[in-house]
């Protein structure tokens, strides 16, 4: 990275270090995943802030310990997500995969950017769903929710599917390892299948019932341990009960 660096990024992690300064990680789509210190973050009035899940243009230099922040040009602080529970669990949760996953490729950067807005005006369990299942799909973990990966079967539009513990994603019921314990109904399966076929914010209005809605998002945070090979912090210390 060059001495002096600028470029789009939203803080993915904020953690205090010293009395007054704190480590922040930015996710970029141009710089990457980058440590950078805020120093005096924590008390100075003068001091160039930069809170959890802010985006801007942030300008960057870089010192004899590391990168420092010089200035940033805000977009959104994404306020309204630190005073719902749900939704910094959420934003937790999308954060902890960036960062296992250790990618900054330019889709995720839009996804996660994307996730964040929808969490200031949409259902939190709705985002959930959406992120996770559009994730998975850019990592290339997803499903289809047409044919068994397994066995190749087509599935037929009545089939409830199971899950393989091995593949991290649904099976038809002869492929299934989880002894019915994982179930997708076919309703649930024809949602997510139509959420892939759209983009993360056309997904956002597809209409299901709120009870719909809540099986499906119990059913992905049930899974994604299988079918993401990364620990995730978030969901094993988080407030969810899954």
């Amino acid at each position: 990275m060059e001495r002096e660096s600028k470029g789009l990024a939203i803080v993915i992690r904020s953690t205090k270090i010293r009395e007054r300064d704190r480590l922040l990680t930015l996710f970029s789509p141009s710089m990457g995943i980058v440590n950078v210190v805020s120093y005096g973050a924590r008390k100075s009035i003068r001091c160039v802030k930069a809170p959890l899940y802010t985006e801007g243009t942030f300008s960057l230099e870089k010192g004899r310990s590391g990168m420092t922040l010089k200035d940033i040009d805000v977009i959104s602080t994404h306020d309204e997500i630190s005073e719902d529970l749900d939704k910094m669990q959420a934003a937790m949760l999308f954060s902890d995969l960036i960062l296992t996953g250790k990618s900054a490729e330019p889709e995720l950067y839009a996804l996660f950017a994307s996730a964040l807005d929808a969490l200031e005006d949409e259902n939190f369990e709705k985002v959930t769903v959406e992120f996770i299942i559009h994730f998975l799909s850019l990592e290339g973990l997803s499903a289809d929710y047409i044919t068994c990966p397994v066995c190749g079967r087509v599935y037929g539009d009545d089939d409830v599917l199971g899950f393989s513990s091995s593949e991290g994603v649904p099976v038809c019921p002869d492929c299934d390892t989880m002894g019915g314990t994982l179930l997708l109904p076919p309703n649930a399966r024809a949602y997510l299948k139509r959420s892939l076929e759209l983009s993360f914010s056309s997904s956002l209005s597809l209409v299901v019932s709120e009870n719909q809605e809540h099986r499906i998002f119990r059913y992905l945070l049930r899974t994604l341990p299988f079918s993401f090979p990364g620990k995730l912090r978030s969901l094993e210390y988080g407030i969810w009960k899954i």
